[in-house]
């Protein structure tokens, strides 16, 4: 009971900075990756139930949650394609 009740606390939390992020610049999707995105449905169902609270404007209440694809190494694997996209970017304008 505790560790769920700690799951729901943190849900609440992820659901408020997203529904914040989500009115400020228009998301339709925040992807979870790393440690917290296995965590599975003991933290998506609270946050997808919090975020109906939270995300109240008519262009947030769609938004949608998932785990990312590529769990723990979502992170590695983002920094790795900024920097391939950032070298392409350089050998294509010729520097």
């Amino acid at each position: 009971p505790v560790a769920l009740a700690s799951f729901e606390r943190a849900a609440r939390a992820l659901a408020a900075g997203i529904a914040a992020t989500a009115t400020l610049v228009e998301i339709d999707i925040a992807v979870i990756g790393g440690g917290v995105g296995k965590a599975g449905e003991v933290l998506f169902a609270p946050l997808r139930k919090a975020l109906t609270e939270y995300a109240t404007l008519s262009f947030v209440q769609r938004l949608a949650v998932a785990p990312a694809r590529m769990g723990t190494d979502a992170g590695l694997v983002g920094a790795a394609a900024a920097a391939l996209a950032g070298r392409t970017d350089t050998a294509v304008a010729g520097v």
